[in-house]
């Protein structure tokens, strides 16, 4: 596949083409891959309306760490891709986005976006009954891979495992977690919940990933945790 048809079948079965952002996960890509030979896409790409050559990951964060084969990135062009290359022992190289090739896709924590629009408990239930439950985001890993997920959702918020409960004035998660780790959108949160209408539950913005404070019988996609 090329880079575009891959991006697009890891976002599909998986998450995401792989992102590297540390020796640690470099290792791990090589052992993915395990010696096979050839040329193999991750999910770093130069953005092309940028005349810089700027490179972007697929899942919209900025390289930190890189391991470029001795002279790359060397292509004059300012659309190319990254590949890893087996003759230079894994090390990245740059090359055009439609070439096809194999690729490493990634799935760190097993997420699974469900778009069909469902009230918080219809949720709720659908998640139980046929992955774990829905996703508590309880640390900041977690918010990234949930933000990738919901970037492909069909209504403005996602439904996740968050609960407040009017009687006790507090938030909490369904898996028992508690609210340590937390990203409010402005006015979301903080206050005391407006209760008149029934209890509220925590969704996630599908574009910005920040939380809000919906009402429980409001219909949106969802984010199951799977096994």
């Amino acid at each position: 596949m090329n880079w575009t048809e891959a991006q697009k079948y890891c976002r599909e079965k998986f998450t995401d083409l792989a992102t590297i952002e540390n020796q640690e996960e470099m290792d791990a890509v090589k052992a993915t891959v395990n010696g096979t030979s050839g040329h193999f896409w991750i999910g770093l790409r130069q953005i092309p309306e940028q005349q810089d050559g700027s490179w972007i990951w697929s899942d919209k964060s900025n390289p930190s760490y890189t391991d470029w084969n001795t002279g790359e990135p060397n292509s004059p062009e300012k659309d190319n891709c990254v590949e890893l290359w087996s003759e230079s022992e894994y090390r990245w190289n740059d090359a055009g986005c439609t070439y096809p090739s194999p690729f490493v896709c990634y799935k760190e924590i097993p997420l699974v976006l469900i778009k069909e629009k469902k009230t918080w408990w219809e949720a709720l239930r659908y998640c139980r009954e046929n992955h774990v439950d829905l996703v508590s985001v309880h640390t900041e890993g977690i918010q990234r891979w949930v933000e990738t997920v919901a970037r492909n959702a069909s209504t403005d918020n996602v439904w996740v495992g968050l609960r407040h409960t009017c009687d006790l004035k507090f938030w909490f998660w369904m898996s028992g977690e508690f609210l340590c780790y937390q990203n409010w959108a402005p006015g979301n949160g903080a206050g005391v919940e407006d209760c008149s209408n029934g209890e509220r539950s925590g969704a996630v913005q599908s574009g910005s990933g920040k939380w809000v404070s919906l009402r429980e019988n409001q219909t949106l996609n969802f984010i199951c945790i799977t096994k």
